[in-house]
């Protein structure tokens, strides 16, 4: 079951994990969006974002044993809102560091590095603002003294955009920037399995 908007036009505080066709139907083609000037360019602009890092799988099948170079995306923002018309696709790609080590350098792999390079340039040829998050399978998460460096760096940068995409602007309009008092979970984001 898709989550429901609250009365503030928000998802409930929480990461919503859905498919690629729930999150259309949830933030697309919902009836509130029906009068969207934005929405389904701006998701049809997703999906051909998304479609690069596909080919480049589909192209080194054989390097990457069936491993997707896109673990997850995790989307957030005024789209996952019921404002009508968002300007963007605010999007934190969970990229697998180890299948991205097995395509760069081969063909097409420039993508892995100008799909972050500029946001503002991918913005305005996909209209998604993307982050990007190298994604570590961990096993010891429990013992702190068996977790090495790197899975350390990817547990922060996990949990710090696990944390932003459930902050919201004050109401009143008093903290245009981040602040201790908007750092309490408020809004909820959508989990996209691929």
């Amino acid at each position: 079951m898709l989550p429901r908007f609250d009365t503030r036009g928000f998802l409930p505080p929480g990461r919503y994990s859905v498919t690629m066709e729930e999150a259309e139907t949830l933030l697309v083609s919902a009836p509130i969006f029906q009068d969207s000037a934005t929405r389904r360019s701006l998701w049809n602009g997703l999906q051909d974002y998304l479609y690069r890092f596909v080919a480049l799988e589909d192209e080194h099948a054989d390097l990457l044993e069936g491993r997707s170079l896109v673990h997850r995306v995790w989307l957030g923002g005024s789209f996952v809102s019921t404002k009508p018309d968002p300007r963007n696709v605010d999007a934190t790609l969970l990229i697998d560091e180890h299948a991205e080590k097995e395509i760069r350098g081969n063909r097409g792999s420039k993508w892995l590095t100008n799909a972050f390079k500029s946001r503002d340039q991918v913005q305005r040829n996909f209209g998604v603002a993307p982050v990007r998050v190298g994604y570590r399978p961990v096993a010891h998460v429990f013992r702190l003294n068996r977790i090495a460096e790197e899975d350390r760096k990817y547990f922060m940068e996990r949990g710090i955009w696990d944390d932003w995409w459930q902050r919201c602007r004050l109401p009143d309009g008093s903290d245009p920037a981040p602040s201790r008092t908007s750092a309490v979970p408020a809004r909820g984001y959508v989990e996209v399995r691929l």
